[in-house]
């Protein structure tokens, strides 16, 4: 199996404080953490570290940043073929501040709007996975391989990433991109909302399966016509950053070996889940392993598709929105809950 990754890589630096953030102050940051990141690096890191033969393809600098980028990538197996280099803008970096008080994070990006330019994808791929932030290059893919696999991780709102919707077979949204895309709120006391947005957004995009998350409250898709939320996993959270990235490397990863929906969303929920419980979206993604073990202990290893594939078969745990007028959240038996 192989896929290629298009979009951001970029340098990421993590700190921590112990109070809330606010201006005109000195503030002491604690724990400085540098590694890569980007949505597309973030995932193709995992997918190599799960097994996968990935490429990226990244416009960055010729900077100490990129460097930096390139051996991380290189020294786990990530091929670099179709990294491009730009000699007129920076490397993209972003510096990401963890309240350990609240776990909440401010993000700060410096982020320079260069793209790829070559299309030179000369390896046949199984699978392409795009963030949005490449759209010329990412439909150049698509047409290059019309039987690979699309995977479009919605993490924000432009005309970009609403053109590649119209082109791939599976949308990962957040919940804010979700909204703002339905053009309806979601509001967790109502759960006709939820139906209703995710309606909105099969109706706009027909041709697509659409999943969106929605962070501690699970996420949503679809099964026979029918809305399921399925539930997060309960943890101590550090830090959430890149567990959008975890969760759609995780699904790439459960679709390509044949999981099937379901039981790939769940692998995805763990892992998302469990990558929040370390600083840092490079360096908290989970192995396989762990994944792997925690679906066992919930679910018994007759039911992990990672030993056992039965993709046809529902997965042991979700939350059933009936979608009709009066709809409503009905919860399943939760003592296998993956919660």
């Amino acid at each position: 199996m192989t896929v290629l990754c298009i979009g951001s890589s970029l340098l990421e630096t993590t700190c921590v404080m112990n109070e809330v953030l606010r201006e005109n102050e000195v503030v002491r940051l604690e724990n400085k953490i540098e590694c890569g990141g980007g949505h597309a690096g973030n995932i193709a890191y995992l997918l190599k570290k799960w097994g996968i033969d990935t490429y990226i393809a990244s416009m960055m600098g010729a900077d100490d940043a990129a460097n930096k980028i390139k051996k991380e990538y290189e020294t786990i197996g990530v091929k670099t073929d179709y990294i491009e280099t730009s000699y007129d803008k920076q490397t993209n970096e972003s510096l990401v501040i963890v309240n350990n008080t609240n776990k909440n994070k401010t993000v700060f990006e410096i982020f320079n709007n260069t793209f790829l330019k070559k299309y030179s994808f000369g390896v046949e791929v199984d699978a392409i996975v795009a963030d949005g932030n490449d759209l010329n290059a990412t439909i150049a893919a698509f047409d290059k391989f019309p039987k690979a696999m699309s995977v479009l991780m919605a993490s924000h709102t432009n005309n970009e990433v609403l053109e590649l919707c119209k082109y791939v077979q599976y949308i990962i949204f957040n919940k804010e991109t979700a909204e703002a895309m339905s053009g309806d709120k979601i509001d967790y006391s109502n759960s006709n909302t939820i139906v209703n947005v995710y309606n909105k957004l099969k109706q706009k995009f027909q041709k697509a399966e659409i999943i969106i998350t929605l962070g501690e409250r699970g996420s949503v898709y679809a099964i026979n016509s029918q809305v399921k939320i399925m539930p997060t996993v309960r943890v101590d959270i550090v830090d959430t950053n890149g567990a959008g990235d975890v969760y759609t490397g995780t699904f790439v990863y459960a679709m390509l070996r044949n999981f099937g929906l379901e039981r790939a969303i769940a692998y995805a929920t763990i892992a998302a889940s469990l990558s929040t419980t370390k600083l840092t979206s490079r360096q908290a993604i989970p192995s396989l392993s762990e994944v792997s073990n925690y679906y066992d202990s919930k679910f018994g290893a007759a039911n992990n598709p990672n030993s056992n594939p039965t993709p046809q078969q529902p997965a042991p745990s979700n939350e059933v929105v009936n979608n009709n007028e009066n709809a409503e959240v009905k919860k399943e038996d939760s003592s296998n809950n993956a919660q």
